[in-house]
């Protein structure tokens, strides 16, 4: 029987009970564990285990999600999953995303944290999904559990999502340099730390999206314009955070696409829309959702965006502009909440059945 390990932040999340049911459903031991709780011993020969579970042991892990709180931050679960992994330098206002964050959750239930087995329950926990640590966590809590997964990896251990695929999901800048350099559609971005630059090109736009590089759940995202209230939140954003991210605004229906990508198929997606009034897509920022039919277009975007970061499953978002449809970004730690709850399908039996086929 393949144990297969599953990495959480909580394990009451949707997403990672959905994981374990899959996996045994599969004939496959899932063993859960928070990264959070792994001990890297570096003696005679290096070891990492969580509690009485040797890591090197397992057949492969599937990374549902990174979590954490402190400098550098990661998010990622029901109401959320997407990860911010950076500098945690505080947040300048509030405002939402154009889309970038799946499911609506009351977290679940609780998995049992080890080798087992059998089904779990499923609760009404109202767990935020991935910051799911109680804000335990400090400067070097993340970046280590990054290096453990990379470390699984070394040594030879299966890792889904890859940990290079994780953290390059996460920088939005990087993401946007990836889907232009593959000459995937996507809006266009300028980062500065040039005011007299981003007002040039808020004025070439006529609207723009200021966004973290390192961010999740819609949060810290403006609309700004060329005024004085948007030259002095740019200011302090660039005071706060060192470096401007500004993306051109594309004027959408209200709503933008989450696109489930696994394995190089696309088994469902869902339109995010934003509340009347409002211009925020996210889930966890009041929106609400709904089944989108897949096209050729829709998948082969999203396949390719997911390629271009390198992940093995994820969460594609798109906007529909008056051009066509644009990338706006790739969630590498996305929660199937969202999906099941609009189309009926658990993305979960996806993501195991390919994991298996691998090992």
């Amino acid at each position: 029987m393949k144990r297969i390990g599953i990495a959480v932040t909580d394990p009451g999340d949707w997403t990672a009970i959905a994981l374990n049911d899959a996996l045994v459903k599969a004939s496959a031991r899932p063993v859960v564990f928070r990264l959070h709780d792994v001990t890297t011993s570096i003696k005679e020969h290096n070891r990492l285990y969580a509690g009485n579970t040797d890591l090197g042991s397992l057949d492969a892990v599937i990374v549902r999600d990174v979590g954490g709180a402190g400098g550098v931050g990661v998010s990622g679960s029901d109401v959320g999953s997407d990860i911010g992994i950076g500098g945690g330098s505080g947040s300048v206002g509030t405002g939402s995303d154009t889309g970038s964050s799946d499911g609506v959750g009351d977290g679940g239930g609780s998995v049992g944290v080890g080798d087992g087995g059998g089904s779990v329950g499923v609760g009404d926990a109202g767990s935020s999904d991935g910051v799911g640590d109680g804000g335990s966590g400090g400067s070097e809590d993340m970046p280590y559990r990054l290096d453990v997964l990379c470390n699984l990896e070394r040594s030879g251990l299966k890792v889904v999502n890859p940990p290079e695929a994780i953290r390059t999901a996460a920088n939005k800048h990087m993401c946007s340099y990836l889907f232009r350099e593959h000459r995937l559609p996507t809006p266009d971005t300028i980062l500065t730390t040039d005011l007299d630059a981003a007002l040039d090109a808020i004025r070439d736009w006529g609207r723009a999206v200021v966004k973290p590089i390192f961010g999740f759940k819609g949060m810290d995202i403006h609309c700004v314009v060329d005024d004085e209230h948007s030259v002095k939140l740019l200011s302090s954003v660039i005071d706060t955070r060192g470096v401007l991210y500004l993306q051109r605004f594309i004027p959408n229906p209200g709503r933008d696409i989450r696109v489930f990508v696994v394995d190089g198929g696309v088994p469902a997606a869902i339109y995010r829309l934003a509340p009347p009034g409002s211009w925020i897509n996210n889930l966890s920022r009041g929106g609400s959702h709904k089944r989108c039919e897949v096209t050729g277009e829709i998948a082969g975007l999203a396949v390719e965006a997911a390629g271009a970061v390198g992940t093995v499953y994820a969460g594609v978002d798109l906007i529909e502009g008056e051009d066509g449809l644009q990338i706006l970004e790739v969630n590498g730690t996305p929660s199937g909440r969202g999906i099941y709850e609009a189309c009926g399908v658990n993305v979960a039996q996806d993501i195991v059945k390919c994991v298996l086929d691998m090992v």
